[in-house]
């Protein structure tokens, strides 16, 4: 009795401070300079510590030993920025800029540019997302958002993607010296990109026209997503003049399937930049696996991705959905705790007038928790793997186990519904001898469908249910013979 009085305790004072914890990870609302609505566009931490942070009014902010100071003001609606210890280099609407503080006062004293070969009207849906560093020292990469239909008086009419000047709906390469280079084409508006540990670069496009549900996209040099306005400026492609009267089975041809589909409404409106757990676990068993927040839902996701085929593909599990997390969440980055530090951009179409805004952060208590943690297709279905043993007393049923597959349709519509969904009885399910894997044998697995898992049934050996028992894993490749 002692102890639920101590729990009930700590649970209100913990609520008071604004700090909501689960037995893993526990979330907390942090302080941000005071007087401005913080509309975080972008946040990086500089070798020395000091967290950065841009907002879509166009300031700059730095945080050190939890004093925060403006370090640069009067920029264009920036949306992604890398620091370095006295300075900040950040992408705004019509440009790339490097801001240095030169004499050490924590302001930034100059504003250079590094490229504005970026083509930019005034139209609300022009976004310059970034950044990441390349492969090659020196360089950055970025994307350029579509360009959205507008009323008489400039306000949105639709956010139907079109590409009226160059280069709009592509990710983008900006060498040490300077100069643009596209680099993928036919993503509608991928807010932010993401650089993995190897090195490849990765961005979560909304759902929207040509878009059926939010999607992960592997970016690589010369790949083709999926948005045909894009390829306007593509010249070797045959109907650039007017890409939307190409055939769709020759778009579907050239288009490079996503790696992950995230389910709309079930798991994403509107995702945000990815991130990596590169921890050292810190946060968790999930090293090396990645993490995108939602700007509609109050959600974090997390995605396990494998190699099939040379093609990446995999899961996504809802990570963190719990009380205390608010939605609007645009940028994610790791501090040297090991803290998941969110930057959230306001609730709906960016604030819409809200200052429901700022910054939070998931923390790990240290208890693992009980989750799967990654999902590894077989030949003859898959194989899960979990972060703590299954109670191997509990009857692997395989009617027990919610399988279903579907597809999304490829073509112009605002979204499209799940397509095709067929249910499925898994023909066996094996348990490892330390109950740390499942294998679950699948009959007929196919290409180009997603796997819906449903797990309620699955406790660990104290008797706890998945703090999260639904897994989606897109198939584009099977395993080859």
């Amino acid at each position: 009795m002692k102890k639920l009085t101590l729990l009930f305790i700590l649970t209100i004072a913990c609520s008071q401070l604004g700090v909501f914890a689960d037995s893993s990870y526990s979330v907390q609302s942090l302080p941000t300079p005071a007087g401005i609505v913080c509309e975080v566009t972008g946040l990086d931490y500089s070798e020395d510590g000091t967290l950065y942070i841009c907002t879509r009014r166009g300031d700059v902010w730095a945080q050190k030993n939890g004093d925060w100071q403006r370090f640069a003001h009067g920029l264009h609606e920036p949306m992604g920025l890398l620091a370095g210890p006295g300075f900040a280099v950040l992408s705004q609407r019509p440009e790339v800029t490097r801001l240095v503080d030169e004499d050490g006062d924590g302001t930034a004293d100059r504003y250079e540019t590094i490229c504005d070969q970026i083509a930019m009207e005034a139209n609300f849906h022009q976004y310059n997302y970034g950044l990441v560093k390349g492969k090659i020292a020196g360089n950055l990469h970025g994307i350029l958002s579509c360009s959205g239909l507008s009323k008489p008086d400039g306000s949105p009419a639709s956010a139907n993607g079109f590409s009226p000047i160059p280069y709009r709906m592509w990710s983008y390469q900006i060498s040490p010296s300077g100069e643009f280079r596209p680099w993928s084409s036919g993503l509608r508006t991928a807010n932010g990109i993401g650089k993995s540990p190897q090195g490849e670069l990765f961005a979560a496009d909304n759902q929207g026209d040509w878009v059926a549900t939010s999607m992960l996209h592997h970016l690589e040099e010369g790949d083709f997503h999926g948005h045909p306005a894009a390829l306007r400026w593509d010249q070797n492609f045959p109907y650039s003049q007017d890409p939307k009267s190409a055939p769709i089975d020759l778009l579907e041809k050239m288009r490079k399937p996503p790696a992950v589909h995230f389910p709309h409404g079930e798991l994403a409106n509107s995702p945000g930049s990815p991130v990596w757990d590169t921890t050292g676990g810190k946060f968790g068993p999930f090293a090396g696996q990645m993490f995108i927040g939602d700007i509609v839902h109050p959600r974090i996701i997390r995605v396990a991705l494998e190699k099939v085929n040379g093609q990446y593909q995999g899961a996504c599990f809802s990570f963190y959905h719990a009380e205390g997390l608010k939605a609007g969440i645009c940028r994610l980055a790791f501090s040297s705790a090991g803290e998941l530090i969110i930057g959230r951009a306001g609730e709906g179409n960016w604030a819409r007038g809200k200052p429901d805004s700022g910054l939070q952060k998931i923390a790990y208590s240290g208890t693992t928790p009980f989750e799967i943690h990654r999902i590894e297709l077989q030949k003859d279905g898959f194989l899960f793997h979990f972060t703590q043993p299954v109670n191997q007393v509990i009857k692997l049923d395989p009617k027990n186990f919610g399988v279903q597959s579907y597809h999304y349709p490829y073509g112009p519509n605002y979204g499209y519904p799940k397509t095709d969904i067929q249910k499925i009885v898994p023909t066996r399910v094996e348990q490892s001898l330390d109950g740390s894997t499942i294998r679950v044998m699948i009959p007929n697995l196919e290409e180009r469908k997603i796997y819906q898992f449903n797990l309620p049934e699955l406790k660990d050996p104290d008797g706890k249910s998945l703090r999260n028992p639904v897994a989606y894993y897109t198939l584009n490749e099977l395993l080859e013979n």
